[in-house]
Order: structure tokens, then C-alpha cells, then sequence
């Protein structure tokens, strides 16, 4: 049996994740790091994994994102992996369901103006041009 790997980062709640951890390979849990419920009025509409640009590689064949893609699909939300820069000038959107890929075809390179837009655009609305000025964000 493969061994259960160890927390890496140490911020989180280490107490309880190394108990959960101690509960054996065939008890899988993950902690959701920086996993996004987008919603309007009181419902979703996506789940969107963030990972920082310096984070390991998102495989979408991966048990924790399998299970992550199946409560999207089975809610009726599409599932996003957003991997950003820094400066968040650069976002890299990946659909990961087929309700997403209903939204967004492919994986798509993006600025934040866009990745913005496309979540108004998700619930329906239009940005308010207020809020790219407020950002400092150009066209």
C-alpha cells in the first residue's frame, strides 16, 4: 500500500490533517485550498480551483480533481482550474467539465479584465467599467 503523503505546507490546521492522514490510504480527503464557489443571489454558478502560478502542475485526471469535477457535474456547475501570475496580469483558464467546455470550449489564456468579465458574463451581468478603473486595469 502506497504511504499517504505528508502536508506540506504547514499552514493549514496540521493537527487534523495528519490525523485524517493517519486514517489510512483508502480514507482520501483533501483540503480545499483556494477552491472557489462563484455564486449569485444564493446559487452557484462555478467552482473554480485558483492555484498560484509557482504551485505544482493541475492534472485533471488526479482523484482530488475527479471528485472536485464530479460535485460540479453533479450540481450542474461548470468546474474551472484558474492558474494566475503574481501581478495577476495573466490567467490560464482550463474548463474541467463538460458544462464548463459548454462555456469556455478550451483552455484559454486570459488578462484579470477578462477572467473578470467571463465571471460577470457566468452570472449573467456585465462589469461595471467603475470597477477595471478602481483596478487599474487597461483594455
Amino acid at each position: 500500500m502506497p504511504e499517504v503523503k505528508k502536508e506540506r505546507s504547514g499552514w493549514r490546521d496540521l493537527a487534523l490533517s495528519e490525523r485524517h492522514r493517519m486514517w489510512g490510504w483508502d480514507c482520501p480527503a483533501v483540503d480545499l485550498d483556494f477552491l472557489f464557489l462563484e455564486y449569485d443571489k444564493g446559487q452557484p454558478v462555478a467552482i473554480v480551483e485558483y492555484k498560484h502560478e509557482n504551485a505544482a502542475p493541475q492534472f485533471a485526471s488526479h482523484p482530488t480533481y475527479q471528485a472536485i469535477i464530479n460535485l460540479g457535474t453533479r450540481a450542474g456547475v461548470p468546474v474551472f482550474a484558474a492558474r494566475y501570475k503574481q501581478d495577476f496580469s495573466k490567467w490560464i483558464i482550463v474548463p474541467l467539465n463538460g458544462i464548463a467546455r459548454d462555456k469556455l470550449p478550451k483552455r484559454k489564456n486570459m488578462t484579470e479584465r477578462q477572467w473578470i468579465t467571463f465571471l460577470y458574463e457566468l452570472r449573467g451581468y456585465t462589469p461595471p467599467s467603475q470597477l477595471f478603473e478602481d483596478l487599474k486595469i487597461e483594455i
